[in-house]
């Protein structure tokens, strides 16, 4: 996934770097603006909602990758130990194990604690 979004930024850039219209409209003069002005508009305001998207969707496949592996734990017949050890990583690092779906979801790698306790109860052991 990060070869291909780093191909698409190169080529996208590749294509806007030439676009004097684009730097016409924030108030530079045609073949008048510098590289890296162009590399900052480009990257700072061009690509700053693709990247705002990009941001979630990893977090999103972080998140069910974390559920994944508790689900494995949970069928190998380590569903006790597994709530025991994110209980105990909770005290340790002293995190809060309530807070909002969405902002949990927008700004968290890992799914808060309740959820996954949630989820590794709901999983069936074989």
């Amino acid at each position: 996934i990060g070869k291909a979004n780093l191909l698409l930024l190169f080529v996208v850039f590749g294509l806007l770097m030439d676009m004097d219209d684009l730097f016409i409209s924030f108030g530079f003069r045609i073949n008048d603006t510098p590289t890296i002005l162009r590399l900052f508009i480009i990257f700072q305001y061009i690509f700053s909602p693709y990247n705002t998207v990009l941001d979630f969707l990893m977090t999103v496949l972080s998140r069910k990758f974390e559920f994944q592996a508790d689900a494995f734990a949970a069928k190998l017949g380590y569903k006790d130990y597994l709530k025991s050890a994110l209980v105990t990583l909770l005290k340790d690092n002293l995190s809060f194990p309530v807070c909002d779906w969405l902002y949990s979801m927008f700004n968290h790698s890992h799914p808060p604690l309740l959820e996954r306790l949630s989820a590794i109860d709901k999983c069936k052991t074989d």
